[in-house]
This record gives structure tokens, sequence and C-alpha cells, in this order.
């Protein structure tokens, strides 16, 4: 895994996106400049939550599976990573506008689930 050069750009991609996650959370506030506070919140947020999962879930593909390749493990890893982080901005956006709940939280999950299983009986 560690001598692919996607895995080393999907490290990359994860610290700047930390970078600009953090420079947004405390250069850009959404109070003070909401055309430009909230999409730029949303879209570094989205970066940082997708990145990390990628990279964290592609090494715990290949960690439980270590027969497969290192691209499927990378490919099953930035597919749950966007997922992820699709649903966490979901979930923002619920929580904005105060009305992220039990039932709407155990419905993203379920709906993360499903598609993830999906995906998972479709490639083998």
């Amino acid at each position: 895994m560690y001598k692919l050069k996607f895995f080393w750009i999907l490290l990359i991609l994860t610290f700047f996106s930390w970078i600009s996650w953090y420079l947004v959370l405390h250069g850009v506030s959404p109070i003070q400049s909401p055309e430009y506070g909230f999409p730029a919140l949303y879209i570094s947020t989205f970066l940082t939550i997708a990145f990390t999962i990628s990279l964290l879930s592609s090494l715990l593909w290949k960690a439980i599976v270590p027969t497969k390749s290192s691209y499927i493990c990378l490919k099953n890893g930035i597919r749950f990573g966007i997922i992820t982080g699709i649903l966490f901005i979901i979930a923002m956006i619920f929580q904005q506008y105060q009305s992220l709940g039990q039932i709407e939280i155990f419905t993203l999950i379920t709906l993360g689930l499903l598609v993830e299983t999906i995906n998972i009986l479709n490639s083998k």
C-alpha cells in the first residue's frame, strides 16, 4: 500500500484538507459573511471527512483483506470516504436547521450502510 503513489497523494490531500478546514474555521466566520462562510465551511468539511475516512478505510480494507490488491482497497476506501462525507454534510445541513434528531441520524446511517453493502455486493 505504501508503494502506491495514489496512497501518498491521498495522504497529502488529507493533510492539506485539515489545514484548509482549520483556516476556514478560524478565518472565515459564517455569521459575519454567510455567503462565503457556509459554502467554505461545507466544502472544507466535506473534503476533510472524505479524505480522512478514505485514507483510514483503505488501510482498514488492506488490513482486513490483505490478499486484495492495494488499488482495490484504495478504491473501496475512497468510495466509502465520499459516501461518509456526503452523509456528514447532510447531517450538518439538518443540524443547521435544528432538525437533526435520532430518526434522521438512524436514517443516514442506514442509508450509508445500504449504499456500501450494495457496492460491496456488486463488486464481487
